[in-house]
């Protein structure tokens, strides 16, 4: 059993072995996640203990009492700093249990509340427990730890640019092509992304496809028609009849049916000029909306790397949800997880999502690609999420630590405010990406290159400054240097005939990072537990960890 404390003074993100009479924690102000490995889920339980610390209740008092004197506060001391100044282990008691069972989770995600009992066994309290199992991938997939990019970034002078669903947001801004379409993401690959970034979810017959929202508007117009008086005259009704809208949501409907209906954005009431979703029937195929991910992987320039998002509904702060009765992490993430291990190829591949949930099953489920945390952060512009992980960059960086996974992915509203959190990341040897509306403004762009971040998502990528694909850029230097580069001579190295200014090698050799190609014998595994963990609020949870596998890394396949 594996235990982490998190919470906005929190230092250590990691997990480890939880201390004997546990840690502090305070409602509203952190987090406590258990996680576990189980080959028998259904028969796993959790128990918790709670204990008092009246030394800290004490000195809290103390510090209470003080501010209470000080009538301009300036010597106020915020409560839940104090720390205990007592050693003695008798001053902290145990005062409850609890007993979370398996009945009391029967889904592979859920929530829960046990009642704590006092030593007389009287309820004392309730514990709100949120909990998630993650299974191995189904079909079950060979995991070769012979090549992982799953903790692997090579460091760039300059951050990789990513174009935003493409060629950018077309429905609520400017942009040439229809957003999260092959013809916008190869768009954006020819004018020199680096990657692009795409939204993939799920339709009612479980195929994924590229497409931002939950929800979309199917547009119903009656049919205008005509009458006929008794003398046989015809006489036509009128044929400006409104138009009626009904939202559905995208799991709601079969591929066949989004791609026949006629589709609009869900704010096309307000603009129903630019926000039409369905194409015209003279528009090419890559035009259409909704591409499966499959598609897209095959489509879309292979240069091009992939930031994957993947869109999974959470509940928000004021109590609304962003779309119920969703499917479950396990499936959903099974699905995606397969069309991308076999049709990836060898695409620099990315994954990312705002649910963190969903990154720890990417992870977990297979080792081949990184995946980023999305980051709201501290916002006035949306309506935050109510998960705690990402209420903070903070929190995020800590939850991207914990997690061993690639980064975060932090928004442009945050750090625009403060940079520091991209400095916290890279002291934790975590990669940094920025995505937001600010990032329209070139300036923008240019400060969050020069604070460091690794990469930057941004709408109409190359159409203001041209731009070539960095790989695409170093892949020519490669071979320009072996193609420099003077075959072997039997010469000795003094002799005349030593290199000429043409055999010389180019000025380029000092800007590559070539490593060596490391060959070892591959080592397969696969996850055959399942995994389940249990917390006071978010949880988490891990699956069979491998050893660390040994990199080869390999020039052609370096994200």
């Amino acid at each position: 059993m594996e235990y982490l404390l998190q919470d906005l003074y929190g230092e250590n993100p990691l997990f480890h072995e939880q201390p004997a009479n546990g840690a502090r924690y305070q409602n509203d102000k952190g987090f406590v996640v258990f996680r576990t490995t189980s080959v028998a889920v259904e028969h796993l339980a959790f128990r918790f203990e709670i204990y008092v610390d009246y030394g800290l209740l004490k000195a809290i008092k103390k510090v209470e009492d003080e501010a209470k004197k000080e009538k301009d506060g300036k010597n106020f001391v915020q409560p839940e700093k104090c720390e205990s100044s007592s050693t003695n282990s008798t001053e902290v008691e145990r005062i409850g249990i609890a007993y979370c069972m398996p009945s009391s989770m029967s889904d592979t995600f859920g929530k829960t509340a046990v009642p704590i009992l006092a030593k007389t066994q009287q309820p004392i309290g309730l514990l709100n427990v949120d909990y998630v199992f993650i299974h191995a991938i189904e079909p079950r997939q060979p995991v070769s730890l012979e090549v992982s990019y799953s903790r692997h970034w090579k460091k760039r002078h300059k951050a990789l640019e990513v174009g935003h669903r493409g060629a950018g947001n077309s429905y609520t801004k400017f942009a040439a092509s229809r957003e999260n379409t092959i013809h916008s993401l190869n768009r954006a690959a020819r004018n020199g992304a680096d990657f692009v970034e795409f939204d993939v979810q799920l339709t009612k017959d479980k195929i994924a496809v590229v497409f931002h929202d939950f929800h979309v508007l199917v547009s119903v117009t009656k049919r205008s028609g005509s009458t006929l008086d008794l003398r046989g005259s015809v006489e036509k009704l009128d044929e400006t009849l409104p138009t009626e809208y009904h939202e559905l949501a995208v799991k709601d409907l079969k591929h066949q049916q989004l791609k026949l209906l006629h589709l609009s954005h869900h704010k096309a009431p307000e603009h129903s000029d630019k926000l039409k979703v369905t194409c015209d029937p003279t528009e090419a195929d890559e035009n259409q909306p909704f591409p499966t991910l499959i598609e897209t992987l095959r489509m879309v320039d292979i240069e091009t790397g992939f930031n994957i998002e993947i869109k999974f509904p959470m509940k928000l702060k004021d109590g609304s949800h962003e779309c119920e009765s969703y499917f479950e992490r396990n499936m959903f993430i099974d699905i995606i997880l397969n069309d991308v291990l076999t049709h990836g190829k060898s695409r620099r591949i990315v994954f990312s999502s705002f649910d963190p949930d969903i990154c720890s099953l990417i992870s977990l489920k297979q080792n081949k690609y990184p995946v980023l945390f999305l980051c709201v952060g501290i916002t006035t512009r949306y309506i935050p999420f109510l998960d705690q992980r990402s209420s903070t960059s903070e929190m995020a960086i800590n939850f991207a630590a914990s997690q061993s996974i690639l980064g975060v992915n932090f928004h442009s509203e945050d750090l625009l405010r403060d940079s520091s959190p991209v400095k916290k990341a890279q002291d934790l040897q975590l990669v940094s990406f920025v995505w937001g509306d600010d990032l329209d403004d070139r300036k923008n762009v240019e400060y969050m290159k020069k604070i460091g971040v690794d990469g930057i998502i941004y709408d109409r990528i190359g159409e203001v400054e041209a731009r070539k694909n960095v790989f695409i850029v170093e892949r020519d230097a490669k071979n320009s240097l072996f193609s420099t580069t003077p075959s072997p001579s039997r010469h000795g190295s003094l002799d005349k005939n030593s290199l000429s200014p043409t055999n010389s090698i180019p000025h380029s050799l000092n800007t590559l990072d070539v490593a060596p190609l490391q060959v070892s014998n591959a080592i397969q595994s696969s996850l055959n537990g399942s995994s389940s963990s249990s917390s006071l609020t978010p949880t988490t949870a891990r699956s069979p960890t491998p050893t660390s596998p040994k990199r080869k890394h390999n020039f052609s396949h370096e994200i």
